[in-house]
C-alpha cells in the first residue's frame, strides 16, 4: 500500500491488535492461574482430610470394609477418583476405573512422590479430549512414618468451560475496538494527508514550470508549518530561476562574443554546449543545434582530442595543438579541464585558441636564425681565406705585429663560426629536425673520454681534473656523441671560469633506481644568486665581456639542456658565489626489458 492514509491506519489498527493481544494474554493467564489455585486448594484440603481418616486403618483401627466406604462417601461428595495405597504402593481402596486397580500396585508418579512423603500436585492434559485434570496426593502417616499415600484427580473443564468464555468476551471486545480504531484512525490520517496531498499536487505542478497559486495552510501544527515553508521555498525558488534565466543569458552573450571557443561535455561525451567562436574555428559543416546532443567522435570525427580527453584529471589541464585540414589550415590550441564535480567520470570543458599568429612569428624568429648564421657562414669563410692569404704574403708589415693582427681575426671568426654552429644546432631543436642516434651507453666511460680530452688544457691552466664514478651502474640509452657534447660544454666552462689552483671534478653516480646523474662541480668563482634562474636562457651571460673573451657564444648551456631534455632527463644547477659552481644532469636508465630488447 502505497498512500500514507492506508498505511496510518493500519498502523493504528496494529498498534491497538497488539496491545489487545497483550493484554489478553496476562488477563487470561492471571485468570487461570486463579482458578487452578483455588481448585488446588479446595482438592488439597480434600485429601489431607482423606488422609487423616485412612489413618484409621493404618492403626488398626479400622478394617478394609472402612477404606471402600469412605472412598465411596468422597466420591459421592465431590465426584474425584480417589485411590488409596499402603506403602508398597499396592492399592487398597479405590473409586470409578481404578477399582480394577484393586490389590495392584500402581507406579503413579504422583502417588511414588506421596509414599516418599513429599506431597505432589500436577495437571495432565488429556490428548483425546483436550481437557485438563488435576492429580493430587499426600502421604498418610503414623507418626513420622509414611505408611500410605492418598490421591485424588479431578477434571478442570469447569474451569476451562469459564475461562473459554472469558475469551469470547474479550475477543468481541477487541473486535469492536479495531473498528472503532479503524474508523478514528482514517479521520486522523485524512486530516493529514489532505494537505500532504496537495502540497504535493503543487510540487508536481512547479516541476512542470507551472507554479500557479500557493497551497492553503489549513493549521498552524506540522502540517501547516510543512505548507507555510512551501509556500515560502515556492517564493524563493521562483526568483531563483528568474535570476538563474537572467545569469543564463549574460553567459550566452559573454560566449557568443568569445573569440576563443568554448565546449562542454557531459560525464558520456556528448556535446551539451558550444560558443559561435567553436563554431567557427573547428569549421562546422551545420548549426549548434544540430551538433548539441552528439558525442564529440561524431559531430568532429577529423579532430582527435581522445588523448587529451584521457590526461585530463581534477586540477590538472590537458593541453593539445591542433592543425590541419581539419582546422582550415589554421593552428589551434585547446586546453581540456575536468568540470568540478563529485561523480566518478566529469564533465568536460575545452577551449580553443587560435595560436596562427603567434606561431608564425615564432617561426619567422627561428627562420631569422637560421637565415643569418647561413648568411654568416659565407662571409666568414672569404674573411678566413683572406686572413690566410695575408699570413703568407711578403712582409708590408712587421712580422711579429702582422701575425697579431691576423692571430686575432682568426681567432673571432672561429668564435663566429661556433656561434653559427650553435645557432644552427638550436635552430634544429626548435624545428624538431634533429636526428638523434641513440644506443646503449656506458656514461662512466663516456665521461672518461671527454675528460681525457681536456687533460691537456687544464694543465695548461693548472686545474685539476678528477673523475669519480659508481661501479656497476646500468648504461643509458642516449646520442653518445650529443651527451658527450653537454660534458664538453660543462667541463669547457668550468675549466674557463675556474682559477689556477682549481679543481674539477666530474662525477658520474645513481640518482635513484632508475635515474643516473652526471656532475661537473668546480671550486671557481661561482654565480650570483639572482642570475642563476637565467643561465640558461640563450645568450644570457653572468659576465658578458669576460665571458666574450673567453670565446662563450651564451648559447652552451642552452644547448646542453635541450639536450638532456630530448632524451627525457632534466639538469640544473647550484652554486654558491665565490665557492664554486655545480652542473648536474638526470638520465634515465635503461630497465631490464629494454636492456633486453637493446642486446
Amino acid at each position: 500500500m502505497k498512500s500514507i492514509q492506508g498505511k496510518m491506519v493500519i498502523l493504528y489498527i496494529l498498534l491497538v491488535l497488539v496491545a489487545m493481544e497483550i493484554i489478553g494474554v496476562q488477563l487470561v493467564q492471571r485468570l487461570q492461574n486463579y482458578y487452578d489455585n483455588n481448585f488446588r486448594t479446595t482438592l488439597e484440603t480434600q485429601a489431607n482430610l482423606l488422609a487423616g481418616f485412612a489413618a484409621r486403618y493404618f492403626t488398626g483401627e479400622q478394617n478394609e470394609a472402612y477404606l471402600g466406604d469412605l472412598v465411596d462417601d468422597f466420591r459421592l461428595q465431590t465426584g474425584a477418583q480417589i485411590t488409596i495405597v499402603d506403602a508398597s504402593g499396592m492399592v487398597l481402596a479405590a473409586s470409578g476405573a481404578q477399582r480394577e486397580q484393586l490389590g495392584k500396585r500402581l507406579q503413579q508418579s504422583h502417588l511414588t512422590r506421596a509414599l516418599s512423603g513429599v506431597p505432589t500436585a500436577e495437571v495432565l492434559r488429556e490428548s483425546e479430549q483436550r481437557s485438563r485434570s488435576l492429580h493430587l496426593a499426600v502421604p498418610v502417616k503414623r507418626g513420622r512414618q509414611v505408611v500410605g499415600a492418598v490421591g485424588i484427580s479431578s477434571s478442570l473443564s469447569e474451569v476451562d468451560r469459564t475461562l473459554n468464555e472469558i475469551k469470547g468476551i474479550f475477543l468481541k471486545a477487541t473486535a469492536s475496538a479495531l473498528l472503532a480504531t479503524g474508523a478514528l484512525s482514517f479521520a486522523l490520517a485524512r486530516t493529514i494527508t489532505k494537505p500532504i496531498q496537495e502540497v504535493t499536487n503543487q510540487a508536481a505542478a512547479i516541476a512542470a514550470g507551472e507554479f500557479g497559486e500557493p497551497v492553503t495552510v489549513y493549521s498552524e501544527d506540522e502540517v501547516g508549518q510543512l505548507a507555510a515553508m512551501f509556500n515560502y521555498l515556492r517564493e524563493r525558488l521562483q526568483q531563483n530561476l528568474t535570476a538563474l534565466s537572467q545569469e543564463k543569458e549574460k553567459v550566452e552573450a559573454v560566449l557568443a562574443n568569445l573569440n576563443d571557443g568554448v565546449v562542454a561535455l557531459d560525464p558520456a561525451g556528448k556535446i551539451v554546449l558550444i560558443n559561435p567562436a567553436a563554431l567557427h574555428l573547428l569549421q562546422a559543416k551545420c548549426n549548434a543545434e544540430d551538433i548539441l546532443a552528439r558525442p564529440w567522435a561524431e559531430a568532429f570525427p577529423e579532430i582527435n582530442l581522445e588523448s587529451a580527453l584521457n590526461k585530463a584529471v581534477p586540477g590538472k589541464i590537458a593541453t593539445v595543438h591542433l592543425e590541419g585540414e581539419a582546422t582550415g589550415g589554421r593552428i589551434l590550441r585547446a586546453h581540456v579541464a575536468p568540470i568540478a564535480s563529485d561523480a566518478a567520470q566529469p564533465g568536460m570543458i575545452i577551449t580553443f585558441q587560435d595560436i596562427t599568429d603567434q606561431e608564425q612569428l615564432e617561426s619567422m624568429r627561428r627562420e631569422f636564425v637560421a637565415n643569418v648564421s647561413h648568411e654568416l657562414r659565407t662571409p666568414l669563410t672569404t674573411v678566413k681565406s683572406y686572413v690566410e692569404t695575408i699570413l703568407d704574403d711578403d712582409d708590408s708589415l712587421k712580422p711579429d705585429l702582422r701575425r697579431h693582427f691576423l692571430t686575432v681575426v682568426n681567432d673571432e671568426v672561429d668564435r663566429m663560426t661556433r656561434l653559427v654552429r650553435d645557432l644552427l644546432q638550436l635552430a634544429q631543436f626548435d624545428a624538431g629536425r634533429a636526428h638523434w642516434k641513440k644506443r646503449p651507453t656506458d656514461l662512466s666511460s663516456l665521461a672518461a673520454d671527454v675528460l681525457e680530452r681536456f687533460q691537456v688544457q687544464a694543465e695548461r691552466r693548472q686545474l685539476t681534473l678528477e673523475l669519480k664514478v659508481t661501479k656497476t651502474l646500468p648504461q643509458v640509452s642516449v646520442d653518445r656523441d650529443r651527451i658527450g657534447q653537454v660534458l664538453s660544454n660543462l667541463i669547457s666552462n668550468a675549466i674557463k671560469f675556474t682559477p689556477a689552483g682549481g679543481c674539477i671534478q666530474v662525477s658520474v653516480t645513481a640518482a635513484s633506481e632508475n635515474m643516473i646523474r652526471t656532475a661537473v662541480t668546480d671550486n671557481g668563482a661561482g654565480i650570483p644568486a639572482e642570475d642563476q634562474p637565467r643561465i640558461f636562457e640563450r645568450f644570457y651571460r653572468v659576465d658578458k665581456a669576460r665571458s666574450r673573451s673567453l670565446g662563450g657564444t651564451g648559447l652552451g648551456l642552452p644547448i646542453a639542456r635541450q639536450i638532456v631534455e630530448a632524451h627525457g632527463g632534466y639538469i640544473k644547477l647550484s652554486s654558491v658565489l665565490g665557492q664554486g659552481t655545480s652542473v648536474s644532469f638526470l638520465l634515465p636508465a635503461i630497465s631490464e626489458g629494454r636492456d633486453q630488447d637493446h642486446a
